[in-house]
């Protein structure tokens, strides 16, 4: 275990004292007559899940309770403050069918490690994280956001080779904050539809990415380009678009990543992504995207750590070369909704096939049950085909 109980505790409340306690210090004079405010919610949810190859295969099962807090702070006009907690208990034979699968809990990518496995046992284990701490100040067209946050540059749904900060797996569908980053933002808008930005960030390696973004408005387009250092190993230039061609949405992104030291060979990597939704007038909602991926480091075959938001990288999004998604919505009564999703890699011969239904019980509980059946097809390929069914009680406050 990473750390012992009592001392993983210790650490969580002492990061937590010194955050709310230097703020007030923070705050400028002028607004000392502003009255400041808390606004405080979160979720519990229990989701059961199901693994096995075919029906004659072992059956891998967990019960998941995954509990967030999040609390935000407005300071004062000008400043506001946030932290957001995760607590999830696994129960199960998932951790002994996956060796391994427990680290991934603890696996955190920033500056400071605030992620805990208090509790990790063979078929138990406790997990709390914090994944957003920041403090932010605004005035007038001007903002800048410190600490554990949310650097969203994406501006497809799926896979985003823009999101240089960090990236997240379309199938980690359970986390649907997403991971952050420890950084510095700098936002500037210079117009109400503009925004120049820079950020920088540290990550568990001392590595540092630094960007920079220039997003504006043209012909009822949103455009935006990208580049700086990523990790400080790959220079990065990119660009994005989102936008409406035959009142379908139609957005796109594109990053092409040089190793810096060395920049005459062929380990650049092109990543490109492009999608299109459009909602007919009875609410069914259709959903394209096509990935290209050149990285040639990518796995031929699905591997679990493509479940894991907190290992992805926006230079190996999914298997290389080219991807196809596909999905519809529909909602056949205000309280149920369908959908069917699929994706498909030729090179690898794999495709998964995601159905899902959400179900709303009450006000703020929902029972959503989830599948997520891969298949390879060809003779010579070596990827073992995989079942996950999932069924999710959600309740948020």
């Amino acid at each position: 275990m990473k750390h012992e109980i009592i001392n993983g505790w210790s650490v969580h409340m002492i990061i937590l004292f010194l955050f709310f306690a230097l703020i007030p210090f923070s705050s400028n004079p002028q607004d000392s007559g502003k009255q400041t405010h808390f606004v405080f919610n979160g979720y519990v949810k229990d989701m059961q899940t199901f693994i096995f190859q075919d029906l004659n295969s072992d059956l891998i099962s967990a019960n998941l309770v995954h509990n967030r807090l999040n609390l935000k702070w407005f300071v004062s006009s000008s400043f506001t403050a946030a932290i957001e907690l995760r607590n999830r208990l696994l129960v199960g034979n998932l951790l002994t069918g996956y060796p391994g699968y427990n680290q991934t809990f603890e696996v955190d990518q920033g500056i400071t490690d605030l992620s805990w496995n208090l509790i990790d046992q063979k078929s138990l284990l406790f997990n709390t994280s914090a994944d957003r701490l920041w403090l932010q100040y605004s005035r007038d067209k001007f903002q800048i956001t410190a600490g554990r946050q949310r650097i969203n540059w994406g501006q497809t749904f799926v896979w985003n080779p823009n999101d240089i900060f960090n990236s997240y797996s379309y199938f980690d569908f359970d986390y649907e904050e997403k991971p952050g980053s420890d950084a510095i933002r700098f936002q500037y808008y210079t117009t109400p539809s503009s925004v120049v930005e820079f950020a920088i960030k540290s990550n568990n390696l001392n590595q540092a990415t630094l960007a920079a973004l220039y997003r504006f408005n043209r012909w009822n387009y949103d455009f935006q380009f990208i580049g700086g250092v990523v990790d400080q190993n790959d220079l990065v230039i990119g660009t994005g678009w989102s936008g409406q061609i035959a009142k379908g949405g139609f957005r796109g992104e594109a990053s092409y990543f040089i190793q810096e030291k060395k920049l005459s060979d062929s380990s650049s990597v092109f990543l490109a992504d492009i999608g299109y939704d459009y909602t007919f007038k009875n609410s069914l909602f259709l959903q394209f995207e096509f990935l290209y991926n050149s990285n040639r480091q990518s796995t031929g075959n699905f591997e679990m750590n493509l479940l894991n938001s907190q290992v992805m990288s926006a230079k190996n999004l999914f298997l290389s070369e080219c991807s196809l998604f596909g999905s519809l919505s529909y909602p056949f009564t205000p309280l149920i909704t369908g959908s069917f999703a699929g994706i498909g890699n030729p090179k690898n011969k794999m495709f998964f096939v995601i159905p899902s239904i959400s179900i709303s019980l009450l006000e703020n509980l929902e029972l959503t049950f989830t599948a997520q059946i891969m298949r390879y097809t060809g003779s010579e390929v070596t990827g073992q085909n995989l079942n996950m069914i999932y069924a999710r009680l959600k309740r948020s406050f």
